[in-house]
């Protein structure tokens, strides 16, 4: 045998230990990304049932804080609410909607639509947003005139119902 054929055949248990061991280690690190995947998927359980947690309970306080802040009259004719737990800004949010008469005009019966966004558990308003809808006669025709009183979101006036509800769409969908 020459020389090569020597160091070779010296060689071969070194080569079979590191195939070995290279073998051993990929089925170790198998193993070990399966238990990490399955670590993964027990904390996104984990995670969702605490969520719904969360939202079980701003929807118990917001329902709660709507009954004891807004009583309804003889003038209401429409008041409402919506809530939202807010994951990233961990905040729970309720949009109160609430439409009224406020007794008689030049012609029939205005009446105001008044929304507001509120924070459940520090009771801060957020947003408010008022509009007036009142008939007046000109001449022989009725003439309605709806009016945005107020609008205001987080500082930030609006002047529409629609620039109103898109600039609180973060806080009830997130």
């Amino acid at each position: 045998m020459c020389c090569s054929g020597k160091r070779l055949l010296m060689r071969t248990p070194v080569l079979l230990l590191v195939l070995f061991s290279l073998i051993l280690l990929s089925a170790c690190d198998t193993d070990r990304v399966s238990k990490l995947e399955k670590e993964n998927s027990e904390l996104k359980s984990q995670l969702a049932s605490a969520d719904l947690a969360l939202q079980e309970k701003c929807s118990k306080a917001a329902k709660a804080w709507f009954r004891e802040s807004f009583h309804p009259d003889k003038n209401t004719v429409l008041l409402d609410q919506t809530n939202h737990y807010n994951r990233k800004m961990n905040k729970c949010f309720i949009m109160v909607e609430y439409h009224y008469n406020s007794g008689r005009g030049p012609v029939g019966e205005p009446w105001y639509n008044d929304i507001s966004l509120w924070d459940v558990f520090e009771n801060s308003k957020y947003a408010g947003f008022t509009e007036s809808h009142i008939v007046y006669p000109i001449s022989s025709k009725l003439s309605p005139e709806d009016k945005v009183d107020h609008c205001d979101v987080a500082g930030t006036a609006c002047k529409t119902l629609d620039e109103f509800n898109s600039l609180t769409r973060s806080y009830m969908n997130d």
